[in-house]
């Protein structure tokens, strides 16, 4: 039989309900490498007993520079879980939930993994920040933990060894790379400045960014990285200064990207460029000078889907966390859902009327798996069967698969 970890990660990678997210909460820059984490080993992972409680351990932010966020997240994570406990656990056990604070820096959240570890969880979801993941990944993989983040996009994580053990509900940075180089084409510019910050998060966007913009036809005049102090920002602008651009395209986060962009906007007094934004500087820090109204009519950017369009979603979520905004919310309730894993085909029917249940105000896909270890014959089977859910009228029809 499989592991309720197995079955966990089977489930996300199943799961198609939600939106596009991106996101790097941390304020500060980092290398490639952060100090106290730990690189997952080429080795075996270490198998956990299968005791039959699924354990999900969550590392969210409470407060600090992502209140909104975590206030959504944890809504959701904890809405999921109810939603599968009420309908029967898995494999009749109810889900158990345990919830840890990320913090504001690759350092807390490490600890907050290590102690999920030493729980026993079987699953985490979280981090959030994609420098936070790339601090605490090698971890949870050395421990056999499965991980999934709701908004770490970082691409350096798409070739990181997590031994199949890291799952995103939310699409690489490479995605929206291609996004970005798409709207500087459609600005009319032949060419731009890239501006990134320059940390595990934003070198590798910031590449994919520039060769998704030479594949459009569009030249790069400069490609300047800088780090979050003051005397790098300066050095930064300088070289922006230097190319006289129409148009500049700053990879960033909400504390830097808006200090970088205003620097550079009164460093190049009449020249008066289009400013194209990743999504993270889409909402700037609380302590961010605000922009200008003539800067602001030149600035740009793409943002994914960020908060529900179900108005039912967003209800329940209301019930966990009063003041739950819905925030990738869609994401984390993704990291929760339910693949349910059969033991014996005679489970079947039981667990499709479960998964009904569990869809039915929320369209997703799910997954059954079952096995007949007994089965005279190797064979493989599979079927699609939709569920729809018929509301009053005026309201959605919601259909799952």
């Amino acid at each position: 039989m499989l592991s309720p970890r197995i079955a966990l990660r089977w489930c996300v990678v199943a799961l198609g309900c939600a939106s596009f997210a991106a996101c790097s909460n941390n304020t500060s820059s980092a290398p490639s490498s952060t100090p106290g984490s730990s690189a997952a080993s080429s080795t075996p992972t270490t198998p956990v007993a299968d005791d039959g409680t699924l354990v999900i351990g969550a590392v969210l932010p409470r407060g600090g520079v992502a209140p909104e966020l975590g206030e959504s997240l944890r809504a959701a994570v904890q809405l999921a879980v109810a939603e599968i406990n009420d309908a029967g656990g898995v494999m009749g056990t109810p889900v158990d939930l345990i919830l840890r604070d990320e913090g504001d820096s690759a350092a807390s959240a490490l600890l907050a993994v290590q102690e999920l570890v030493q729980l026993g969880v079987d699953a985490i979801i979280g981090p959030t920040s994609s420098i936070d993941l790339l601090g605490t990944l090698g971890t949870a993989v050395n421990s056999g933990v499965l991980t999934c983040s709701p908004t770490a996009s970082a691409l350096s994580l798409d070739d990181f060894p997590d031994n199949g053990l890291l799952l995103r509900t939310v699409p690489s940075d490479s995605l929206q790379a291609r996004a970005l180089a798409r709207v500087v084409e459609e600005s009319g510019s032949s060419s731009a400045v890239v501006v990134y910050l320059d940390d595990a998060y934003g070198r590798p966007f910031a590449e994919a960014t520039e060769a998704a913009m030479r594949a459009n036809g569009t030249s790069i005049t400069a490609s300047v990285g800088f780090q979050s102090d003051a005397d790098s920002i300066d050095a930064a602008v300088t070289a922006v200064r230097a190319t006289d651009p129409e148009v500049v395209v700053v990879i960033a986060d909400k504390s830097t990207g808006p200090a970088i962009i205003s620097t550079i906007d009164d460093a190049l007094g009449q020249t008066s460029p289009t400013y194209v934004l990743n999504d993270a500087v889409r909402r700037p820090d609380a302590s961010s000078v605000p922009f200008g109204r003539g800067l602001v009519e030149r600035i740009t950017g793409v943002s994914p889907l960020a908060y529900p369009v179900s108005s039912t979603f967003l209800t329940d979520l209301r019930r966990a966390e009063p003041d739950a905004t819905g925030l990738f919310a869609a994401n984390a309730y993704d990291c929760a859902n339910l693949i349910v894993y059969c033991q014996g085909t005679q489970q079947l029917a039981a667990n499709t009327e479960l998964i009904s249940k569990f869809v039915r105000n929320h369209a997703c896909r799910a997954i059954l798996l079952g096995d007949s270890p007994s089965a005279p014959t190797q064979k493989t089977s599979a079927w699609v069967q939709a569920h729809c859910h018929i509301n009053k009228a005026g309201a959605h029809e919601i259909c799952s698969e």
